[in-house]
């Protein structure tokens, strides 16, 4: 059986036009995209149309990835970006907040197609959608893409140091928030007392078979 080729491959094949390459990739890294997006918006068609721009913009700018880049950290940088341009678009009727301050929570319905299983997941769910975005990215990329510090601060454009400390601030903002929530003593206590088993956990969770074409 051949050897499954490399993204580097893949991207220099769609390069030269090969459209099955560019699938292929799209394939690939079409549930980190939809990870990162499903805990954030409101509903299906939303998260539908920022998938589509995703990969709209992937394709507009393959010839732009360094040969030395991660595939993966470009693309989801991408969908940083269009997260980052909805929730201007949201703010437009009201105050404007930096993403550092705003929660997708103040911004977004809640979503209509996350399905936790356990008490613990969907509480935490919850909490991710009421800190700060800058917050909730950086958790769901370690817990969820399993990202070095290295590749997150190529994808959230800041300097190794800074994720260092935003994902300490992000861990004592989703506790604080765990601590304040409507929910059972000992499923808030659970969740607390086993957080980082509950954060890697729902990356099986928020996953669906991919179907997207470019």
């Amino acid at each position: 059986m051949d050897a499954t080729p490399p993204d580097a491959e893949l991207l220099q094949a769609w390069r030269d036009s090969d459209h099955d390459a560019g699938n292929e990739l799209v394939r690939r890294h079409f549930m980190s995209v939809y990870r990162f997006f499903v805990n954030k918006v409101g509903g299906a068609d939303e998260v539908d149309d920022l998938l589509q721009r995703t990969f709209l913009a992937c394709v507009e700018g393959r010839d732009r990835v360094r040969d030395d880049a991660s595939l993966r950290g470009y693309i989801l940088g991408i969908a940083r970006n269009q997260m980052l341009m909805y929730v201007r678009r949201r703010q437009r009727d009201r105050q404007r907040m930096a993403p550092g301050e705003v929660s997708v929570a103040e911004i977004s319905g809640s979503p209509s197609q996350v399905m936790a299983g356990r008490d613990e997941q969907k509480l935490l769910l919850m909490a991710l959608r009421e800190i700060p975005l800058d917050l909730q990215t950086v958790v769901e990329l370690y817990y969820w893409e399993e990202l070095s510090v290295a590749q997150m601060a190529e994808v959230l454009e800041i300097p190794a140091g800074t994720v260092k400390s935003r994902l300490f601030r992000a861990r004592d903002a989703l506790r604080q928030q765990l601590e304040q929530m409507n929910a059972p003593d000992d499923i808030r206590k659970t969740t607390v007392d086993g957080f980082e088993h509950w954060a890697r956990s729902l990356r099986a969770v928020l996953e669906r078979e991919p179907s997207q074409e470019i």
